[in-house]
């Protein structure tokens, strides 16, 4: 029994030993403050010389496919027009409305594959933007010092034309109540990707 009674007490001993180290251990090894910045992506976004350069060039397709519809189409026109003038149930006839069948399955095909190929390359462009913004903030970050940067959604206004349920879905996808405008970095970093970019 007193051997029990001590090896009890030595136990109890030996882990208020361990924890005393451990909450000594803890105290020292304190991790300093986070430091957080944040940035309004959406001005970034707007901010961007490399992503006026490529709205230019999506502008430059979206030209290019609705010249090649416009001709597509007027084609189609002067054929349905050509139709009318034809006697009807001639060969003539027969062979153009054949014709103007084909002209418009082509067109529709052509609208149909135009507006994958322009959303394609809208989103590749959108893609490849944001995953520049995150590697720039990235560089930042180590640059300054910074441990987290944070997309800031106290900023945007909320719609006031938005009804209860409206407004409580817009309150629940915050996730911001205040941000100190002194941790904004949106500014720096746009000015830095753009020196990088024309450097």
């Amino acid at each position: 029994m007193a051997r029990t009674r001590l090896a009890f007490g030595s136990a109890f001993a030996l882990m208020a030993i361990g924890f005393t180290f451990m909450a000594g251990y803890a105290a020292q090894a304190r991790l300093n403050p986070a430091v957080i910045a944040f940035v309004d992506l959406e001005k970034v976004f707007e901010g961007l010389d490399s992503r006026q350069t490529s709205e230019e060039s999506i502008m430059a397709l979206a030209k290019q496919i609705e010249d090649q519809t416009t001709s597509m189409e007027e084609e189609l026109e002067l054929l349905q027009a050509e139709l009318e003038s034809l006697e009807p149930g001639s060969n003539a006839m027969e062979a153009m409305n054949n014709n103007v069948i084909g002209v418009a399955g082509r067109l529709r095909a052509y609208q149909k594959y135009a507006t994958l190929i322009l959303e394609r390359e809208q989103a590749n462009e959108l893609k490849a933007t944001y995953d520049a913004i995150r590697e720039a903030a990235r560089r930042f970050a180590d640059r300054e010092g910074i441990d987290f940067v944070v997309m800031n959604d106290a900023m945007v206004a909320m719609d006031p034309t938005a009804d209860s349920a409206g407004t409580l879905q817009q309150i629940a996808s915050r996730k911001f109540l205040y941000a100190n405008p002194t941790m904004d970095i949106t500014d720096a970093l746009i000015s830095m990707m753009n020196d990088s970019s024309s450097g």
